[in-house]
């Protein structure tokens, strides 16, 4: 399910390449070292990346940095933020997560079929004999699963045979062989608005405006983003503050405060259907049944 934290690291990731548009491995936009990261700074380290030092020795002693002052970027959901959002009772499931085949098989004209490469976990194969008969197993690998479907259709079709990489079931006059894995579906269950504050801080008003504005920029480009179990999340720009009340500390700080809507997505595992059962009843299935009246008799 997408998660606040999701939210949050997907806007520090979006303000990492906000800010370093070539890498890391390049200076920033500022022209500085920018500390990101999620959650709200400690004052001591931010007074320390604002005047451009760090802690060394034993005991550890502020000394000077030798990239000089490091800006930094948090990212923080701001306490009690949230907003009643339109619920989209909807049950319909999605696929979060499919999962890919191992195997891979091809039938000859004689209806000997061929299997090549390794099952998944939970990867199962399934054959459809003369419309009638159904045979489907999964194993640890090739050569088991094989097995375990030879030995299920040993008992309808005597003359089966197999190795460990073929298998040839006598169907009279029609064969079908599907297969089938394990995979994640997911529903929304909820929606849900919370609003995340991106805050600069700089050891100077330049330094300040040239991250921000950066940061704000990106951001605003891409107003959806899929989260990681594939829902979509709304950003929208709400306000922004700037403050300069912390100036003789050499702090200098603007938020940038987003709305993100996004849902809470129930997964659960789903598999593939390689095959059904039909029953048919005969007669008025599912009409209320009434005893026959009684017929008098005649004298």
């Amino acid at each position: 399910m997408a998660d606040l934290s999701d939210i949050t690291h997907y806007l520090a990731v979006q303000s990492a390449n906000a800010v370093y548009p070539n890498g890391i491995a390049q200076p920033s936009v500022a022209n500085c070292d920018v500390r990101i990261f999620e959650g709200w700074p400690l004052p001591d380290q931010l007074q320390l990346d604002m005047e451009g030092k760090m802690l060394a020795g034993t005991p550890p002693v502020p000394v000077t940095r030798p990239g000089g002052p490091v800006a930094n970027v948090s990212i923080y959901p701001m306490p009690g933020a949230t907003a009643r959002v339109y619920q989209i009772q909807s049950r319909d499931d999605i696929i979060v997560s499919p999962q890919p085949y191992g195997v891979s098989f091809s039938v000859a004209t004689d209806g000997t079929i061929t299997f090549t490469g390794a099952p998944h976990a939970g990867e199962y194969v399934t054959l459809i004999c003369d419309r009638a008969h159904v045979f489907s197993q999964t194993g640890p690998d090739l050569a088991s699963l094989i097995a375990a479907i030879a030995n299920q259709a040993l008992p309808t079709y005597s003359a089966t045979t197999y190795t460990a990489t073929t298998l040839k079931v006598p169907a009279a006059f029609a064969l079908v062989v599907r297969q089938g894995a394990p995979g994640t579906l997911g529903r929304v269950t909820h929606r849900q608005r919370h609003s995340v504050m991106i805050t600069v801080w700089a050891q100077n008003h330049t330094v300040r405006m040239q991250l921000a504005s950066a940061i704000d920029n990106y951001i605003k480009q891409t107003n959806i983003a899929a989260m990681p179990d594939t829902s979509q999340a709304l950003f929208c720009y709400s306000y922004c503050n700037q403050t300069d009340e912390h100036e003789l500390m050499s702090v200098y700080r603007r938020d940038l405060i987003f709305d993100a809507e996004y849902a809470t997505v129930w997964q659960f595992p789903g598999y593939v259907i390689t095959s059904a059962e039909i029953d048919i009843t005969g007669g008025e299935y599912g009409l209320p049944v009434y005893a026959p009246p009684a017929i008098p008799a005649l004298t």
